[in-house]
């Protein structure tokens, strides 16, 4: 497991566009295997801009929560909170391909739950993941989260349907 002091957690920042782009683009293959694929404008200095300028402003409303996960000051994930309202809010994270295994989804995920609960006081967490992503079930499993439905053909994913399962968390 890496060590604690190696690993951030930073407010994305307009300041982050290069060095997001090129992670994005580094773990596209990896990423698009999982989940739905970006829009391909997305990926050009002027789609991770504008990203950053949209996470940014619902940050700024207190809709979302965009951070960045960065081990020994490279990106090598992304962590959300978002859709906060009314005391709930979806989670989500993405870990590079090279990163994984070493409890960074874990620390990523305990991070939001704690931003969740002292910063935004919310009292329901929702992840949603195919149901074919072991790894990221049991990230939210150890977390206390529990399945509550199942989603028929919820999202796409290289071309094919892919049935999700919503997963909560209630404190």
């Amino acid at each position: 497991m890496q060590h604690a002091k190696d690993l951030a957690f930073d407010l994305m920042c307009p300041e982050d566009s290069v060095d997001l782009l090129h992670f994005e683009l580094a773990e596209r293959v990896w990423f698009e295997q999982h989940i739905e694929a970006r829009p391909e404008r997305f990926y050009t200095p002027q789609g991770v801009a504008q990203h950053i300028v949209e996470c940014l402003a619902l940050h700024a409303q207190r809709r979302m929560s965009p951070l960045i996960v960065r081990w020994r000051g490279r990106i090598v994930g992304r962590a959300n909170l978002r859709d906060i309202d009314n005391g709930q809010a979806r989670v989500g994270y993405r870990i590079a391909q090279a990163a994984c295994g070493q409890g960074l989804a874990h620390k990523a995920l305990h991070r939001l739950i704690e931003d969740a609960r002292c910063l935004y006081g919310i009292t329901r967490l929702e992840a949603i993941v195919a149901e074919e992503n072991a790894a990221s079930r049991r990230v939210l499993e150890k977390a206390g989260f529990r399945a509550e439905q199942r989603l028929t053909a919820y999202s796409t994913v290289l071309g094919s349907p892919r049935d999700c399962q919503v997963f909560c968390r209630r404190w």
